[in-house]
Parts: structure tokens; C-alpha cells; sequence
């Protein structure tokens, strides 16, 4: 499954991730054991290898027990960044900006938005297991993921399902050999806490933390385990941490499909090269992806297939600047040019001179499996193409199971570590007020579901924006600013049922 706010090239499209389950038992607030006995250390240092400036910014290893309950397991370094606070430091906030985790790269990238915070606080972010610089999961070769890719999607036809599935369980296959033994010790509860143990190594003696989509159930999860280390919390686009994986990839296929229609309707609008109507042009399209079944389009020494002209279709959801570029392209693939769709495929995945580098788009995507897959109520094999027919009528083309869409369910019914509901249990989380913001026209973290985590967190105050942001600060203007930087620098909490307008 793919993910927001990570570093992309400009025609990658941001995928969301969404976190849930049913209500569950496993953990209770208190019980858990105290990570944090002894202070664990940080060696900061300046920041270098990163793909985005870096000036003026620290990085670190935070070593930190592989299995909580075994400590002879071994440790695992957590990759850690900080920006130091420019003016009179308060303490430090974590942030975690959700998605296929990559906390290091995504904070120096984007730490400049969030210069008013970063005035009190020294803004720190880190890797969650499995992304970025901790304990990454590879997953092989470039190869095992080109020939995922070049599988037709779906699991309905019975020959295109025995290829499917085979390709994924080779996948994963590879994700396992390479994982060093994080895949049983990759949910959120033990993210929780190893961000427990920064905390410490902070020398802060509660978590003050900003939270965004999945990382807005990360901070539920960490407010349930320690609920008395809670701080100045603030968790922005949130999510319902009981959806379940099938759930969560419907709510994803519902946000692609409405991005798809609004591409539909700008390209007849316009005058669409693809067709008169919004039914000729979709008829068009559907139909080049049916034919790229059977008759994939040679590039080189690569072929164009359904399931990546599906991953380049998914640029319609990048809105308006990017739909003249898509309609040429497709254009050219039903004329038989199938380089400009492919290079647009291999843009959204990251892919580069074969490889799939761990902070594009689908080499991070083994970082949300590992996730999803040890925390969520999973389906099952034999359920697949009932699923799939489900997700087909909410998309005929983005229900489709394939690499970039779907993939969650795929991988999840074939994941080889049990589910563990302490990832998904988030309640009787103690006396600090938790700010929950939710976008009301944000399809990727509907409302409902933020106020359904805000009802499970013992003092969530609600705060919704009327724009369909996702992650409404600080992009959703001087209101929404106002609070967060309001209760985070001061600890002024907004009251029940404020709401800001769309800027």
C-alpha cells in the first residue's frame, strides 16, 4: 500500500493509508512494561546521504530491544533526526508524518513548514521498522518487483489469480529473507515503544508529538500503552485504528476512483483527444488496460502491462496540474507508444535503472505490509475474488488487486507472522487532552473515522477544517494554525466541536 508525504518526483501520486480493525482486548493502559528504565542515548552528528538538503540538521541512532519481551532477541537502530529549536526551546516535539514511514526524510524535507513550532520545540522524527534507515525491508532485486509488476492484476480469472498470488507470495518471500527478523516485531506497539525510548533519550519526561494519518494511530497506540507520559499530543488526519485491511483498501479505491472521474470530466470539458463523453473516454481507457492483458506493449526491452498503465492511471488523483500529461500519454498507449505511459508508471513507483529505492514510492510500500499485515483483521485467500468483486464495483479499474492498488489485501492474506491486536487497541488513554483534526472533504481520512479514534481516546477534543486537506496543518490556513501552535506552545486546548473554515 502506498503512502503520503513522502519525497517523490513531481507525477507521483499519494496513495493513502489508512489503519484499523475491530475493537480489541490485548492491551490495557498501565500493563505494559516500563521501556524506558534507563535513559538509551542518541550520538547526534550532521545529517548526510540524504536526497534532500540537509544543512543545519542532526542525525542519530537510537538503539532499542528487537523483541520487547525477550531481551535476548538482539536491538535494532532507529534512525533519528532532529532540527533544533530556533529560538527559546521548550523541549521537543516527534512528529510522524504517516504513510511508508521514512520519518528522517520526510522531516528534512518539510521541516521549514513548520517554523512556528520549531521556534519553542526541537522538531524530532525518526524511521519506524522497517522504513527508511531502520531495519528496512529490500525486499530483493528490482527484479521480484518487475515481475510482480508484470503480472496481469486481478484474482477473479483463475490463471491470472495463480500468477497474482504466486508473484505476491515470491515478494514477500523476499521481504522475509531480508527482514532480519523485524516482520514479527514491525506493528505499531512496538514502534510505540521504541518512541517510548526516544522520549527518554530526549530527556523529556512526556511525549509531546504531531501525528498525521497513520501516524495519527501510532500516537492513539502510544497514548494507550503510556498513558501517563502523554504530553502536548496532536494527531491530524486521523484515522480509526478498528478498520479493518479490506476496510482501509476500499476507502483508498474510493478516493482513487473520484480523482479518475474528476480527470473524466476535466477531459471533455476541455476537449478530450480520448473521446466526446465521459463513458467514451472511460470506455477508452478501460478498454486499453483490458487489452494490455493479452497483448502487453513492448518498450524496450520491457513490456507495458495492465497493471502498470493502472499505477500511471493513478495520477488522476493528483489533481489538475497533472491531467494534460496523462491524456497525451494515454492517448499515445491506445495508438501503441507505450514508452511515455511506462515512464510514467516507473515515476509514481520510483523506479530507477531497475531498482526501487526504499524512499520511492512502492520501495516503501513492504514498510506498510508489515504494518497493516501484523496489526489488522486480514481476509483470507479463498475470500479474494469475492473481494475483488466488491472493490470492482466501487472501481472497475482501481479494484482491481495489483502492485499499486489493493496490494494490501494481496499480501496481508499471505503474510507469514500472526496478527497481533495490541496495534490496533487504542483507548484509556489518561488525563491529557489529545487534539484530533479531521478534513471534512478529505476522502482519504473521512471524518467519521477521525471522530470514531477521538471517541476511543479518553479526552480527544475533535477539530474539523472544512477543505479536503490531508493533514490540515499547516496548510489549511490561520485558523487551523492557530490552534495546533495555540496547545502545542502553550497547551491552550480548543474547545469540543471547534471548526475551522476552508482557506
Amino acid at each position: 500500500m502506498l503512502i503520503l508525504q513522502s519525497p517523490r518526483s513531481s507525477l507521483v501520486l499519494s496513495v493513502v493509508a489508512a489503519l484499523g480493525l475491530l475493537p480489541a482486548t490485548a492491551a490495557v493502559a498501565g500493563t505494559t512494561t516500563d521501556t524506558a528504565a534507563v535513559a538509551p542515548a542518541i550520538s547526534w552528528e550532521a545529517c548526510t546521504g540524504l536526497p534532500v538538503p540537509t544543512a543545519g540538521l542532526d542525525c542519530g541512532k537510537l538503539t532499542v530491544p528487537l523483541d520487547y519481551g525477550n531481551s535476548r532477541a538482539g536491538t535494532v537502530d532507529v534512525a533519528v533526526i532532529r532540527a533544533k529549536a530556533t529560538g527559546t526551546r521548550t523541549g521537543s516535539l516527534v512528529m510522524n508524518f504517516g504513510g511508508g514511514g521514512n520519518g528522517v526524510i520526510n522531516l528534512a524535507a518539510g521541516h521549514q513548514k513548520y517554523a512556528a513550532l520549531r521556534e519553542h520545540y526541537d522538531l524530532v522524527s525518526f524511521d519506524p521498522r522497517g522504513s527508511g534507515g531502520t531495519s528496512p525491508l529490500t525486499c530483493a532485486s528490482g527484479a521480484v518487483a518487475d515481475r510482480l509488476f508484470a503480472v496481469n492484476p486481478g484474482v477473479r480469472n483463475p490463471a491470472d489469480r495463480k500468477a497474482f498470488l504466486r508473484a505476491t507470495a515470491d515478494f514477500i518471500r523476499a521481504c522475509e529473507k531480508g527482514a532480519g527478523g523485524i516482520l514479527p516485531h514491525a506493528g505499531m506497539g512496538d514502534t510505540a515503544r521504541d518512541m517510548d525510548r526516544l522520549r527518554a533519550a530526549l530527556g523529556e519526561n512526556k511525549l509531546n508529538y504531531y501525528g498525521m494519518s497513520l501516524g495519527s494511530v501510532l500516537g492513539g497506540v502510544y497514548a494507550t500503552l503510556h498513558p501517563q507520559r502523554v504530553g502536548r499530543m496532536v494527531l491530524d488526519a486521523g484515522l480509526n485504528p478498528r478498520q479493518s485491511v479490506v476496510e482501509v483498501v476500499k476507502q483508498i479505491t474510493r478516493t482513487s476512483q473520484l480523482g479518475y472521474e474528476r480527470f473524466l470530466t476535466w477531459c471533455v470539458k476541455k476537449g478530450c483527444d480520448l473521446g466526446k463523453g465521459t463513458k467514451e473516454v472511460n470506455s477508452a481507457i478501460e478498454g486499453l488496460v483490458e487489452r494490455l492483458k493479452s497483448k502487453p506493449l513492448k518498450v524496450g526491452d520491457r513490456h507495458l502491462g495492465a497493471s502498470l498503465a493502472i499505477t500511471a492511471l493513478q495520477v488522476a488523483g493528483a489533481g489538475e496540474p497533472y491531467w494534460q500529461e496523462l491524456e497525451a500519454r494515454l492517448a499515445q498507449a491506445i495508438k501503441g507508444d507505450g514508452d511515455p505511459l511506462l515512464k510514467l508508471a516507473d515515476a509514481i513507483t520510483g523506479r530507477q535503472d531497475g531498482t526501487y529505492p526504499l524512499y520511492g514510492t512502492f520501495g516503501s510500500s513492504p514498510y506498510s505490509s508489515a504494518v497493516y499485515c501484523r496489526d489488522r483483521e486480514r481476509p483470507a485467500v479463498r475470500d479474494l475474488p469475492r473481494i475483488e468483486g466488491e472493490l470492482t464495483r466501487i472501481s472497475p479499474i482501481f479494484g482491481q488487486l495489483s502492485p499499486m492498488t489493493g496490494f494490501l489485501i494481496s499480501s496481508c492474506a499471505q503474510w507469514p507472522v500472526p496478527v497481533d491486536p495490541e496495534g490496533r487497541t487504542v483507548g484509556h488513554t489518561g488525563p491529557a487532552p489529545i487534539v484530533v483534526i479531521s478534513s471534512e472533504k478529505d476522502t482519504a481520512a473521512p471524518t467519521k473515522e477521525a471522530a470514531s479514534l477521538s471517541r476511543q481516546l479518553t479526552n480527544g477534543v475533535l477539530v474539523t477544517y472544512g477543505g479536503d486537506l490531508h493533514g490540515a496543518y499547516p496548510a489549511g490556513g490561520p485558523c487551523i494554525s492557530g490552534i495546533v501552535e495555540d496547545y502545542v506552545v502553550t497547551g491552550k486546548v480548543p474547545a469540543k466541536g471547534t471548526s475551522c473554515p476552508a482557506t
